[in-house]
């Protein structure tokens, strides 16, 4: 355990219960903003990173390093596309339907009949499968509760499948030949962050420019420790010390890119680590995205039928629906669709041949 860890290659690793951790922070976190009716509610864990923060950063860490991976290994752009495209849609197209026909009609206060005839409802699918809102404040739904919305955390998913385009795009270029232009990405981000911030530009940037700031230096170091892998050993020791060296950058402009870098260097001790003891963890299903897009409206709607529940009872309650939610998905939609990428990519790559006219 105390032994320097490197990365190897192949599944032999712990992200998929990392990444559940990671889900279920989020849920933590959410779960204040829920009773505490605002995004301020949510307790910071180290400075002004909050539980869902950190969590979000790591995933777009870890991301960066496996979406980099698969596109360096496949080597195929149908391959890659298709992979992504049935990672991150079927199971956002079926939440899409379960919120607006089981979750809306359960918590709106309107008649079902003016619910299910509403334009509000029917534009779902169009505006957040194209991530132009994402929210899906349903008409009428939670009444009673701070925030009427029933998907406040797939905004996110925006940015996921922008990083996804981008990597597209750069082994498409040619960017990903060497693997000093994939660290040259993330150095690019690495530098704009503490400029934007020093400059003051970054609080007059809109929102999603700002997020793609953030998750930008996050995936772009992810796919960087991808590119140097074999260069790099973590140890628990040095730990701490990082996480003192990113206290003393406290409100600097260089805290952001600190932290990033010693969150991702805890990410990867954690995910190289050898405790055989634990190998059983990296048999379980990945329910972890079923989680991150279920665990909002499980909360919400637990709290719209008991108003009066605690932080830790809303968790104790909502848990179960969100992993009943996760492992649903996954096994009903998420590996079936999983299980189509070899066709999907078939598909993507055949080319229609016109006839020749004579």
């Amino acid at each position: 355990m105390f032994k320097t860890v490197t990365i190897r290659d192949g599944h032999d690793n712990f992200f998929t219960p990392l990444r559940f951790i990671f889900a279920y922070m989020v849920l933590i976190g959410h779960a204040f903003v829920v009773v505490g009716g605002t995004d301020t509610s949510e307790p910071h864990i180290f400075y002004h990173y909050t539980f869902s923060y950190m969590a979000v950063n790591l995933f777009f860490i870890a991301s960066g390093f496996l979406v980099t991976g698969s596109m360096l290994y496949r080597k195929n752009l149908a391959s890659f596309a298709s992979a992504r495209i049935l990672r991150i849609f079927p199971a956002l197209i079926a939440h899409v339907l379960v919120i607006m026909f089981i979750f809306g009609l359960m918590t709106t206060s309107l008649p079902w009949g003016e619910y299910l005839t509403s334009k509000d409802v029917w534009k779902q699918p169009f505006i957040v499968l194209g991530f132009i809102d994402t929210e899906m404040a349903l008409p009428g739904i939670l009444p009673n509760n701070a925030e009427p919305i029933a998907s406040a955390t797939l905004w996110t998913l925006r940015y996921e499948v922008l990083a996804y385009m981008g990597t597209f795009i750069a082994f498409t270029l040619g960017l990903m030949k060497h693997r000093w232009m994939i660290l040259a990405q993330f150095v690019l981000f690495a530098v704009a962050v503490p400029v934007a911030y020093k400059t003051g530009l970054y609080e007059q940037l809109p929102a999603t420019f700002q997020s793609i700031l953030r998750f930008g230096l996050t995936y772009g170091l992810g796919a960087a420790i991808y590119a140097y892998r074999d260069k790099l050993k973590f140890h628990m020791a040095l730990i701490p010390v990082m996480v003192l060296v990113t206290s003393l950058f406290s409100g600097t402009v260089m805290f952001e890119v600190v932290g990033v870098i010693t969150a991702a260097y805890m990410l990867f001790w954690a995910a190289y680590v050898i405790l055989p003891r634990f190998d059983f963890l990296k048999k379980y299903s990945d329910i972890s995205y079923g989680i991150y897009i279920y665990h909002w409206a499980s909360l919400q709607g637990v709290y719209h039928f008991m108003p009066n529940l605690n932080v830790w009872q809303l968790m104790v309650i909502g848990t179960p629906i969100a992993l009943m939610l996760s492992v649903a998905s996954w096994h009903w939609v998420e590996k079936p669709a999983l299980s189509l990428k070899p066709k999907f990519a078939e598909k993507l790559s055949r080319k229609k041949t016109k006839p020749v006219a004579v």
